[in-house]
C-alpha cells in the first residue's frame, strides 16, 4: 500500500508540472495514468543478463584495440561491487548509452577525479618560512620609522660619501650612487691593443696574431661572420684567406694548408646558408614545392644546431672547465666532427638543383652511410630523410583516405586526373598511373614497388564514393603506423645490421596495408556479394558461350530458321530481342533475361555463307561497377565467339535438315561419306569449343577470381580469359588464315546442304584441300609452344 501511494504521489506531482492549471485534462490524465500504472508488471532487472552484456562490451572494447576503455569500465565494475541496486544501475547506463566506442574519450574520466585536497601544514613549514631563532626578532621596534613627520629633506648639494652604508646604520636610506664603480681607464686601451683587424684595415701590412685569435677568427668565419683573418665578397659569397696576418710560433706552410681546409669548409657553409635563407619570391620560375619546403626547413634547423655547437666550441676557449689547449688542429678535428653531417647536405642541395628528388637523394645517402659504417651521418640523414617523408606522404595518406587530390600540389606527381570519363570506365580512366622516362613512375624508386598499391587504394575509395557506400571515418578507429627513425632503424646508436633499404620497404608496406587493405576489402566483396561479379560471368557463358547446348542451341536455330525463311524483316531487333528474352528466360530470372538485347544489321537473307550470322550480335546490359571489370573491349569478343558457335550450329542443321530430306530416295557412298565427313567436323568443331577451349578457360578465370584482391586484379583475369578463349578458338589475327579454312569448309557444308547434282564431287576435292590445311597449321603453331589443345585438335581432325 505504501507503495501504491507513493507511486500515485509521484505521478500527481508529474501530471500537475506539464498540464499546469487544467482540472478537467487533470482528472481525465490521472484516470489514464492510473489505470495503466495499475496494470503494469514490474519485473525485476536480470541481474546475469546484464553482466552479459558488459561482457560483451568489454570484449568489444578489446577486440576493436580499446584495451584503456575496457580497463577503465572494468575498475568501475569492481567499485560497484556489493551495491544493493547495480543491476537496476548498470541497466539504467545501458539504455543511456549511445555508441560507447565511438565517443568515449577515456581522458574526458580525469575531469571527474575530486582535487586532492593541500597538505597540512606542519610546524616544521613554519619554523622553515619564519623562525623563531632569528637573533631579529628580539630587536627593538622602530615606532617612528613609518613617520614622516621628523624626516629632514635631503640635501642632494651636499657631498656624501661614496662608500656603502655599514650594517649597522640606522637609516637604511642610501644615496645609489655609492654603488657605481668607478671606470677602469685602462681596460679600454687594452680592448683596443687586441684589436689588431684594425691595424690590417688601416695599414696594408703584415700583422701577427696569435694561434687563439685564429681560432676566433675561424669560428666567426664557420658561422658566417665577417672576419679579418678571411675575406668574403658579399655579392658571391666566396671566402678567401687574408695574406696579411701571420700566426706567431707556427709554420707557415702547415697553418696556410690547415687555413685553407677551413676555407673550404666555410664556403660549402656559406653556399647552403645563402640557399636556405633564400626566400620564395614571385620571380621564381619553379615554385617550392611543400616537400621541398620541407627540406629546407630541415636545413635551417640543422644550421642552427651547427651555429649551437660552433658557440659551445667558443665556450671552452672563453670559459673552460678543465684547461683547454689551444691549438689549430685540435680545432680541425673537432670541426671536422661536427661538419660532416652538416656538409652532406650541401651535397644533396647540389643533386636536387639537378632535378634529382628529394627523397632519392636522402635514401642514396643513408645507403652509402651504412655502406661505410658511418653511424653519426647514418642518423643525421635518416632524421631528415623521415621529416620529409612526413610531408611526402600526406597527399598519399589523403588519397588512399579519401580518394581526393589537390590540384596545385605536385608532392605526389602519380597520378593523371580525368574528370570527363564516365562510371562505367572510371576504374581505368579517370586516373592513370603517371609514367616518367624509361616506363618508370615519377615516384622516388623505393616507393615504386608500391605504388601499385597506393593508386589502386585511392581509386578503391573513389570507387566506393561513386557507389555511395564509402565510411568516411572508417579509417578514424585505425591506429597508423610511425615511420621514423626509431620505429624503422631502431633505437640502437650503431647502424643496423640489416639494409635499410630493406628495412624501410618493409615499414612502409607495413603503412601502406594499413590504408590499404580496407577499402579494397570493402570494394571486393560489393563487386563479389551485391552486384554478383560471378552471376554476371555465368551470365555471359550462357549467352555468349553457350553453357547451356541445348538453350543456345534452340536460339541459334530459331534465329537460322528466320534467316533462311526469306521473309521480311527476319533482322527486326524487336522481334529477335523477344525472341531471344523467351529463350533465354527458361533459365535465367526475369530480370535478367530483360537486360538481353538482340541486334542486327542489314544481311542478305537465304545466304549460303555462314559469314552471315555475324549480322546478328547479342548485347547484355550488366552495372557499371560490372562494366569496369568486364570492360567494353571484352564484348566484342564475347560476340565473335557467339558467332562462331552459331556458324557451328547452322552448319549442323543445314546437314540434318538435308540428311532428312534425302532419306528417302537412296544416294551415292560419296554423298554419304561426305556428309558423314561433314557433321563429324562440325561436331569436333563444337566439342572444342565449349568443352574444352572454353571450359578449361572458365574453370581457371573462377579459381582466380576468388582469389584476386582488387578491382585491377579482377579486371586483368577476366581480360586475360577473355583472350585466351579467343586465342583458343582460332579466332586471333595470328590464326586468321587457320580460321578462314575453318569458315570456308563451314560454308561448304552449308553448300553441300543445298546442293542438288553431282556438285557433291567438287565439295568433297574442297574439303580433301582444305582439311589437311587446317591440321596441318593446327600442329605448326601447336609445336610452338602456344596451346597444347591444338595439336590435340588437329589429332581429332585428321
Amino acid at each position: 500500500m505504501a507503495q501504491n501511494a507513493k507511486i500515485s504521489s509521484l505521478t500527481d506531482e508529474l501530471i500537475r508540472s506539464i498540464l499546469k492549471s487544467d482540472p478537467q485534462a487533470y482528472k481525465h490524465t490521472r484516470e489514464i495514468a492510473a489505470r495503466n500504472l495499475r496494470g503494469h508488471q514490474y519485473a525485476r532487472t536480470n541481474q546475469f543478463d546484464i553482466t552479459a552484456r558488459f561482457a560483451g562490451l568489454d570484449e568489444k572494447f578489446r577486440v576493436k584495440n580499446r584495451d584503456d576503455l575496457a580497463d577503465a569500465l572494468q575498475a568501475r565494475l569492481r567499485q560497484l561491487e556489493g551495491y544493493q541496486y547495480q543491476p537496476d544501475v548498470l541497466s539504467l547506463l545501458l539504455l543511456l548509452a549511445d555508441r560507447p566506442l565511438e565517443n568515449t574519450q577515456v581522458e574526458a574520466l580525469e575531469l571527474l577525479r575530486p582535487v586532492s585536497p593541500p597538505p597540512p601544514l606542519t610546524w616544521a613549514e613554519i619554523l622553515q618560512e619564519d623562525p623563531y631563532s632569528d637573533e631579529e626578532i628580539w630587536k627593538d621596534i622602530d615606532y617612528g620609522g613609518d613617520s614622516s613627520s621628523d624626516e629632514k629633506p635631503l640635501n642632494r648639494n651636499e657631498k656624501e660619501s661614496h662608500t656603502a652604508p655599514a650594517t649597522f646604520d640606522i637609516d637604511d636610506v642610501y644615496d645609489p650612487e655609492s654603488c657605481i664603480m668607478p671606470t677602469d681607464e685602462t681596460l679600454v686601451a687594452k680592448l683596443e691593443e687586441v684589436k689588431f683587424w684594425k691595424v690590417a684595415e688601416e695599414k696594408d701590412t703584415k700583422v701577427h696574431i696569435t694561434e687563439i685569435q685564429a681560432i676566433r677568427e675561424t669560428l666567426f668565419m664557420l658561422g658566417g661572420l665577417h672576419t679579418s683573418l678571411y675575406r668574403t665578397k658579399s655579392w658571391t659569397h666566396n671566402t678567401t684567406l687574408s695574406t696579411n696576418h701571420i700566426i706567431d710560433y707556427a709554420p707557415s706552410l702547415a697553418i696556410t694548408n690547415l687555413l685553407s681546409q677551413f676555407v673550404e669548409t666555410g664556403k660549402t657553409l656559406n653556399s647552403l646558408r645563402e640557399w636556405a635563407l633564400q626566400k620564395e619570391t614571385k620571380s621564381r620560375s619553379v615554385p617550392r614545392s611543400p616537400l621541398h619546403q620541407t627540406f629546407v626547413a630541415a636545413v635551417r634547423a640543422r644550421l642552427l644546431q651547427y651555429d649551437r655547437s660552433l658557440s659551445q666550441q667558443q665556450q671552452q676557449y672563453l670559459k673552460p672547465e678543465n684547461p683547454v689547449p689551444v691549438s689549430l688542429l685540435q680545432l680541425h678535428n673537432d670541426v671536422g666532427a661536427i661538419s660532416t653531417p652538416i656538409l652532406s647536405l650541401d651535397s644533396i642541395r647540389k643533386r636536387i638543383e639537378l632535378d634529382q628528388h628529394v627523397l632519392e637523394a636522402l635514401f642514396e645517402q643513408i645507403t652509402l652511410a651504412q655502406m661505410t659504417l658511418d653511424d653519426g651521418l647514418f642518423r643525421y640523414a635518416s632524421e631528415v630523410f623521415f621529416e620529409c617523408l612526413d610531408t611526402f606522404l600526406k597527399p598519399i595518406r589523403r588519397w588512399m583516405e579519401t580518394g581526393e587530390l589537390a590540384p596545385d600540389d605536385d608532392t605526389l606527381p602519380l597520378f593523371v586526373n580525368d574528370t570527363y570519363s564516365d562510371a562505367a570506365s572510371l576504374w581505368h580512366d579517370r586516373y592513370v598511373l603517371s609514367l616518367g622516362g624509361r616506363n618508370h613512375s615519377l615516384s622516388p624508386s623505393f616507393l615504386r614497388p608500391v605504388a601499385e598499391k597506393i593508386f589502386i587504394a585511392g581509386k578503391s575509395v573513389v570507387f566506393l564514393k561513386e557507389l555511395g557506400i564509402y565510411d568516411t571515418d572508417s579509417h578514424a578507429l585505425d591506429r597508423e603506423p610511425t615511420l621514423k627513425h626509431e620505429t624503422v632503424c631502431g633505437t640502437s646508436d650503431m647502424v643496423p645490421l640489416a639494409p635499410f633499404p630493406e628495412l624501410f620497404q618493409t615499414a612502409f608496406e607495413t603503412w601502406i596495408a594499413s590504408k590499404y587493405s580496407l577499402a579494397s576489402s570493402v570494394l571486393r566483396q560489393h563487386i563479389l556479394e551485391t552486384d554478383g561479379l560471378m552471376h554476371v560471368l555465368e551470365n555471359f557463358e550462357t549467352l555468349y558461350l553457350g553453357k547451356n547446348g541445348s538453350i543456345f542451341e534452340d536460339f541459334a536455330t530459331a534465329i537460322i530458321e528466320r534467316m533462311e525463311s526469306g521473309r521480311r524483316g527476319w533482322n527486326d531487333r524487336f522481334v529477335l530481342t523477344e525472341l531471344a528474352r523467351g529463350i533465354f528466360g527458361t533459365i535465367l530470372t526475369v530480370s535478367t533475361a530483360e537486360r538481353v538485347v538482340v541486334r542486327a544489321t542489314k544481311a542478305k537473307a537465304r545466304g549460303n555463307s555462314v559469314k552471315d550470322l555475324a549480322a546478328v550480335s547479342i548485347d547484355y546490359a550488366v552495372p557499371w561497377s560490372i562494366q569496369n571489370i568486364i570492360q567494353r573491349s571484352s564484348v566484342p569478343m564475347y560476340q565473335e565467339i557467339c558467332t562462331f558457335l552459331m556458324q557451328i550450329y547452322r552448319v549442323k542443321h543445314a546437314l540434318q535438315r538435308a540428311r532428312m530430306r534425302r532419306s528417302r530416295k537412296p544416294k551415292p557412298i560419296v554423298f554419304y561419306g561426305l556428309l558423314h565427313r561433314l557433321m563429324w567436323f562440325a561436331d569436333v568443331l563444337r566439342s572444342y569449343t565449349t568443352e574444352t577451349a572454353i571450359f578449361l578457360s572458365t574453370r581457371d578465370m573462377k579459381a582466380a577470381m576468388e582469389k584476386a584482391e582488387d578491382v585491377d586484379e579482377m579486371a586483368r583475369i577476366h581480360a586475360e580469359y577473355i583472350r585466351k578463349i579467343h586465342q583458343r578458338t582460332l579466332l586471333s589475327k595470328d590464326l586468321r588464315p587457320i580460321f578462314n579454312a575453318i569458315v570456308e569448309l563451314l560454308d561448304l557444308g552449308v553448300l553441300f546442304a543445298q546442293t542438288k547434282g553431282s556438285a557433291g564431287q567438287q565439295i568433297n576435292q574442297e574439303v580433301d584441300r582444305l582439311l589437311p590445311f587446317i591440321v596441318a597449321g593446327l600442329r605448326s603453331v601447336g609445336r610452338a609452344g602456344a596451346e597444347p589443345m591444338w595439336e590435340q585438335l588437329a589429332d581429332r581432325l585428321s
